[in-house]
This record gives C-alpha cells, structure tokens and sequence, in this order.
C-alpha cells in the first residue's frame, strides 16, 4: 500500500513543469540501463556503470581496460540496440570511481544546505503521516550533521 502510495506521488510530481525534464531524463537513463543488461552478458554487466547520458552521447564508466576493450568492440551493436537515442558511447576506466559509486550505498550520507533542512522540516510539520513525510524524516535524520545540515 505504501508503495502505491509513493508511486502516485512520484506520477503526480512527473507531470509538474518543474520536474517534467528531471523524470524524462531519469526514464531515459533506465530504458538505457536495462537495453545494456539485456545486451551484453551479466559478467560484462556487473562491472560497467552508466554515467550520464546527454544529448545523444552515453557515459559507461568500467573498473579495467580490458572491459573497456571487451565494450568497444561490441559499440556498434549497442548503438544498434539503443535505436537513435544514443549517438555516441564514451567508455571511461574509472576503477576508483567505479568502485565508489558501487560501494555509495552502503556509505552515503546525504548532505543538505540548512535552507533545504529547515525547509524539510518545516514541510514534515504540515503534511499528514504518510511514506513521503516518513520518507522526509528519514532523511532528516541521517543526514550528516557536522557537515551542510
């Protein structure tokens, strides 16, 4: 029920001018996610990670070069698999980088600016218990104190 609950919201703020590119973006950035894991093999997989995709050109960070041998080789059938969309795929080692994004869940702590927590805070006292107030006190409260909070 709850996540019905957020799944509507999440429609509800799509459809805002605001928020309309963000969430277009964001789909985008899935359809690709999941046109790459069905293309290549699920070895290949675990070790590449989609960066950004901007204006037609593709970032899929790896953690070797030898991955990003295997992956420029098979470019010219993922830009077939991704239809007009992507116009170009960069493949960058990152192993540093790679290993970090992979591992940022586990570490991550979010940091707000004290307007955006005061705002936050100021929106948990007016909007009803719910998953997205449980949500915002969620990440009030594990936000990183000492740093921008």
């Amino acid at each position: 029920m709850a996540t019905s609950k957020v799944s509507y919201f999440l429609d509800i703020l799509s459809k805002t001018p605001a928020h309309q590119n963000l969430f277009i973006s964001a789909n985008q950035i899935i359809q690709i996610q999941r046109i790459l894991q069905k293309t290549i093999s699920p070895q290949l997989a675990k070790r590449c990670l989609i960066g950004k995709f901007s204006e037609g050109i593709l970032v899929i960070y790896v953690d070797s070069s030898a991955i990003a041998a295997k992956l420029k080789h098979i470019t010219p059938s993922l830009l077939k698999k991704f239809g007009s969309q992507v116009n170009t795929i960069q493949i960058i080692v990152n192993n540093q980088g790679y290993k970090n994004a992979i591992s940022l869940s586990a570490n991550y702590k979010p940091q707000l600016s004290q307007k955006a927590a005061q705002n936050l805070s100021e929106l948990v006292l007016v909007i009803p218990m719910s998953p997205l107030r449980t949500a915002v006190e969620s990440l009030l409260h594990n936000c990183k104190p000492d740093e921008l909070c």
